[in-house]
């Protein structure tokens, strides 16, 4: 048996940012990552991850978004340092305006939302067309000079390589069970693993953990195609409109996401092929019948029912922890996140309460029946 000061469930954007947030808050901390398969295994994999500030058809600015991006940028170049390849696809995100309705929205986040000075400027119809002459027409757009797409599989090896440099132990182990006793215990076929602190950052599976049944986490899978253009498409912004579109490289397109709350199962399939196809023609519709699908990819997102991440300790159980809920911004919130978990860990600090397990009436509920039953003993 190994012993730990904490163990972390999960090798995705939620697992390693806690391991890299507790290890450096405090470098004596023996933290180990363990991991079932392998880093980035689950929707934390994609080939081509968006940081888009702007959400919703109002284009506002996401939560706590100035901070996030600061600790994210720190991330990014301390990475970026020690990769193999440019984990940077590109910088800058357009937000197209498809009608005159939506380009009102745009103008109106514009004007009242408080974005930060450089942060996202208005385009009009003229000046979209001459930066990118595939794509539809449109009555203006925002473009987030902010926004970029990530290289998340090399991302995520580079955040492995950190940390292992940093002291963090990884154990790839498959299937494996946990149990509360004097310490949580985490054990596979052939090891067990000990700590007084145990967390779950395992994506939409948390809920397949008993301890974790009740959490209000829903299930999304996501879908991605990559084509190949003969075109040079280099230049191309990434571009958030019906899903989104990023360019990996000079010719090749990654087309996302779909969005499936009733799948059969978490593989690609033909008909989330059709729908990515429908994507690429509905914003390049000149360049799609050039372009060739060379690629499928498929994830299964957590999402909660506002949006935000869900982390804290449980209700009943001292030292189990859980971080899940990244949806669709894995990558803008993991390290802010993990940054209050990794303190709420530490030093006992309240988290706040925008991502707060008990920010949920249930959960809430189960903490307070919680109390009385322990009370009454």
């Amino acid at each position: 048996m190994k012993t730990f000061d904490v163990i972390i469930a999960g090798g995705g954007l939620a697992g390693l940012a806690t391991a890299a947030q507790l290890a450096e808050k405090n470098q004596n901390l023996k933290v180990l990552v363990y991991e079932a398969n392998q880093i980035g295994d689950g929707a934390s994999g994609v080939p081509s991850g968006m940081v888009n500030p702007a959400t919703g058809q109002r284009a506002r600015m996401v939560w706590n978004a100035e901070a996030s991006f600061r600790l994210l940028e720190k991330r990014m170049e301390q990475l970026s340092a020690i990769s193999d390849t440019n984990l940077r696809l590109q910088h800058g995100v357009l937000r197209p305006a498809i009608d005159e309705n939506l380009a009102e929205n745009f103008r109106q986040s514009l004007r009242h939302t408080g974005w930060p000075k450089g942060w996202i400027e208005w385009l009009e119809p003229d000046e979209i067309k001459d930066r990118i002459p595939y794509l539809k027409e449109c009555s203006g757009g925002l473009f987030m000079s902010k926004g970029k797409t990530v290289r998340t599989p090399e991302y995520l090896q580079a955040y492995h390589r950190y940390l292992k440099d940093s002291g963090v132990t990884f154990v790839f182990g498959g299937p494996y069970s946990i149990h509360n006793g004097s310490e949580w215990k985490l054990q596979n076929k052939n090891n067990s693993f000990t700590a007084p602190c145990l967390v779950i950052a395992t994506g939409f599976k948390a809920r397949e953990n008993k301890y974790w049944s009740e959490l209000p986490l829903n299930s999304v899978k996501g879908q991605l195609a990559i084509y190949h253009s003969p075109e040079y498409i280099g230049n191309l912004p990434a571009i958030s409109a019906y899903g989104y579109l990023a360019p990996i490289d000079d010719h090749t397109i990654a087309v996302g996401s779909t969005y499936e709350h009733h799948y059969h199962d978490e593989n690609p399939d033909a008909q989330g092929a059709g729908l990515l196809d429908q994507k690429l023609l509905e914003l390049l519709p000149d360049l799609y019948p050039q372009c060739q699908r060379i690629g499928q990819w498929s994830g299964i997102r957590a999402t909660t029912p506002d949006r935000l991440p869900i982390v804290g300790e449980h209700y009943a159980e001292k030292g189990l922890y859980i971080y899940a809920g990244l949806g669709s911004k894995g990558l803008l919130y993991s390290e802010f996140v993990a940054s209050h978990l990794a303190t709420h860990i530490t030093e006992k600090k309240d988290l706040p309460l925008e991502i707060s397990l008990y920010r949920f009436s249930r959960m809430e509920e189960l903490r307070e029946k919680a109390r009385e039953e322990n009370d009454s003993n």
